[in-house]
């Protein structure tokens, strides 16, 4: 369900009432988003911020005076409540069978845009969600962002998946030369790859399975994409790995520095904590090349070729999309951005060249193949 909603200003200063008195003890730690924006957040819930440190451990930096952007975390154990007290009045809600049925309910300020295309909701301003299933609010003021749900525990949080994505690509999506990215992204000897593929591709497989044979990396899942001096290059946002119980069987006896985080109940992975192999992360890491993985169970052994025009085009396809769904998760989806988005991802990327690598389900011959393909490839750079 999608509601306008007049008075913005006024339902945050309501929910900052609401909110008030846990802020008074709120936490507070900042990020640094690879020098291109400082974000604070404040967590009304200690448990909170205990799995923020393990979550953006490579991220967090010192205070500074002047955060581009703030993100408010609080405890919200009645939505319902919260959407009478904060979002609309008890006559403004429209019937409750009807409200209810509907488990995300998207809220747009009404504040007119110049636009273009069919999607009459793209003249407003996307601002929150409340999802009545989950039990969680998302709301956004300019550079504040709020986010409540009822539990804090390792169990909900990890439930609730990347909570940060959606937030840090708002904060980030203003830039005209940098992204955060759904891809993952490593390499040798200052060499990147990045590879290109929506979820189920084996990519964060393939690239947990370098890190582990002594590659350099950045990420298997999100990342920071920006343009810098004619370079492309990559950074990392989070410090947390996810692997099925599987891959981590197979994995297991190389996976020594690794710190158990929970399990994610909704995907059924296990979740880690990676920062014990700090000394394999790059920063501002310089991008040669795409990969466009893809898994062919029939497959005997891995191979790499160039792609044709045909599979470049999907490849970018996928990583747009894919970076493009963590905004439609809470309600961002409008033709404008998404156009916008899309081209600047492809502005990007689109000068580089791009590879087809087929896996196996041999996940140690893949990690050797990308080796030799990466080594050959620095040869003739």
């Amino acid at each position: 369900m999608r509601i306008i909603v007049d008075n913005w200003n006024d339902k945050i200063q309501r929910l900052e009432t609401r909110i008030g008195p846990a802020l008074d003890n709120a936490e507070e730690v900042f990020l640094d988003l690879s020098g291109l924006k400082t974000v604070r957040v404040m967590a009304c819930d200690h448990t909170a911020m205990r799995l923020i440190g393990r979550e953006l451990g490579w991220v967090i930096t010192t205070p500074v005076a002047e955060p581009d952007a703030t993100i408010v975390l609080w405890k919200e154990n009645d939505v319902r409540d919260f959407i009478s007290e904060v979002m609309m009045t008890e006559e403004e809600i429209p019937d409750t069978e009807e409200f209810l049925l509907f488990s995300k309910t998207h809220f747009f300020e009404r504040t007119k845009r110049t636009v273009s295309g069919a999607d009459p909701y793209a003249a407003f301003i996307p601002t929150g969600q409340v999802n009545f299933k989950d039990g969680t609010v998302f709301l956004a003021n300019g550079n504040n962002y709020y986010y409540g749900t009822s539990s804090y525990e390792p169990d909900r949080w990890l439930r609730e998946g990347h909570v940060f994505v959606q937030m840090l690509f708002r904060i980030l999506n203003s830039l005209p030369n940098a992204s955060l990215v759904h891809g993952a992204c490593l390499g040798l000897n200052g060499h990147g790859l990045l590879m290109c593929a929506r979820g189920n591709r084996g990519k964060s497989t393939l690239a947990i399975t370098a890190l582990l044979k002594g590659f350099e990396y950045v990420s298997e899942d999100y990342l920071i994409l920006q343009s810098e001096n004619g370079c492309l290059t990559a950074s990392p946002i989070y410090s947390i790995v996810t692997l099925s119980p599987q891959m981590y069987d197979a994995l297991y006896q190389d996976f020594g520095k690794a710190r158990f985080v929970g399990v994610s109940s909704w995907k059924g992975k296990y979740v880690f904590d990676i920062t014990g192999y700090s000394d394999a992360l790059r920063r501002h890491y310089p991008v040669r090349a795409c990969l466009f993985p893809d898994i062919d169970l029939s497959a005997t052994e891995p191979s790499i070729r160039k792609c044709d025009q045909i599979e470049k085009n999907r490849a970018i396809t996928h990583l747009a999309h894919s970076t493009l769904f963590q905004m439609w998760c809470i309600g961002l989806k409008q033709s404008q951005t998404d156009s916008e988005t899309m081209l600047k991802l492809m502005r990007m990327i689109n000068p580089l060249d791009f590879y087809k690598m087929t896996l196996t389900t041999d996940i140690f011959a893949n990690a050797e193949c990308l080796r030799a393909f990466t080594e050959s490839m620095n040869n003739n750079i």
